[in-house]
């Protein structure tokens, strides 16, 4: 057994903590807000899970076997379906009335060409704003991507549930000054005393961390940035599609919903996100993400019950991604969606804390 401190309580953290203390570690997990998940979560609100832009849920990726590995009750999964999937100056990805025309855009999908602005449309909803052909594009078509009905707070809240069951302390508030070889320190003057530090922190936390023993960390690390918007309305301006997607702005809005009817909601509850360009600043993506959501969903501002607008949030990294044990010789591991993995996004938060709770020496 080994003490193991990990720093950061999100998707990545979590995970790492599930793992390393069913290897039989002692380990304590800190984090520097008092809101477990980091981006990773949610907050209802009548009702509604209001998140940061819609993201979904992989059913055959990592987090969902952690999530199945520690809790027996079913996720309620509801998945956008392409026909009622819109790409603007398309049509829906999949049309119902259109024999030639559903064949024709069934074919492109299929051969997932970079040219093909429905296969674009398609990469960028799967792909959380970046055109990625790859296994959760393919999942998009066979449905397995999906709004969880308890919302993100509800996958954090079962893994929290989990590590409080076997008395894996949790401290919040604890702003990270320094890591010196298994020695983490706090702004406040504490210290714990470690074997194994794992970071699972954001990247650019990581690399002020990392920053003592290698100036250049995550230098090739790049992060993605967005504005979104997620917005409970008494009225339902997407009438009954499941999103909007505009690949020339890079934006795509869903009405999360008409995707998941279990919500019983009267209203739309409304997800947004628009990705920035190169050298845009993000009062000019502001601009043009609020002449987006005005154009896909007219009137929208007028039925607001409760909405949450980020005008710049870091969505996912791109570039070259660092081993999760590239520092283990200075007693460091690494856990995040900027850590190299085969997996994207949620699941590779989730795939990098597993690696990092099983191979901890």
């Amino acid at each position: 057994m080994v003490r193991v401190t990990v720093v950061g309580a999100g998707i990545a953290g979590l995970t790492t903590a599930l793992y390393a203390v069913t290897a039989g570690h002692h380990v304590v997990v800190l984090d520097r807000t008092d809101r477990l998940g980091g981006r990773g979560t949610s907050q209802t609100v009548e009702g509604a899970p209001i998140g940061y832009g819609l993201h979904l849920l992989h059913r055959r990726g990592p987090l969902m076997k952690v999530i199945k590995k520690i809790s027996r009750l079913p996720l309620v999964l509801a998945s956008p379906r392409l026909d009622r999937l819109h790409a603007v100056n398309i049509g829906p990805l999949r049309p119902r009335n259109n024999v030639r025309l559903a064949a024709q855009l069934r074919r492109e999908l299929r051969q997932a060409e970079a040219t093909s602005e429905v296969a674009q449309a398609a990469a960028l909803l799967a792909g959380s704003g970046v055109l990625r052909f790859d296994g959760r594009y393919a999942a998009l078509q066979k449905q397995r991507l999906s709004v969880v009905g308890e919302g993100w707070a509800g996958l954090v809240g079962r893994m929290a549930a989990a590590l409080d069951e076997v008395g894996v302390l949790i401290e919040a508030n604890c702003q990270v000054s320094g890591v010196e070889q298994g020695r983490v320190v706090l702004e406040d003057g504490r210290t714990f005393e470690s074997d194994i530090v794992v970071l699972a922190t954001g990247a650019s936390q990581a690399a002020r961390l990392l920053k003592p023993i290698d100036a250049h960390a995550l230098q090739s690390v790049t992060p993605v940035r967005a504005s979104t918007l997620d917005a409970l309305l008494t009225s339902r301006p997407l009438s009954q599609k499941h999103g909007i997607i505009d690949v020339r702005e890079g934006a795509y809005i869903a009405d999360v919903a008409n995707i998941q009817p279990k919500l019983n909601l009267d209203g739309a509850l409304l997800s947004a996100v628009m990705v920035e360009r190169p050298n845009e600043s993000a009062e000019e993506r502001g601009v043009r993400f609020d002449k987006f959501l005005d154009r896909t969903a007219k009137g929208w501002q007028h039925h607001v019950v409760h909405q949450r607008k980020q005008a710049s949030i870091t969505v996912q990294t791109t570039g070259t991604k660092p081993a999760y044990d590239r520092y283990i010789e200075h007693g460091i591991l690494l856990a995040g969606e900027w850590v190299d993995c085969e997996h994207e996004l949620a699941d590779a938060a989730a795939a990098t804390g597993k690696l990092c709770g099983q191979n901890i020496p």
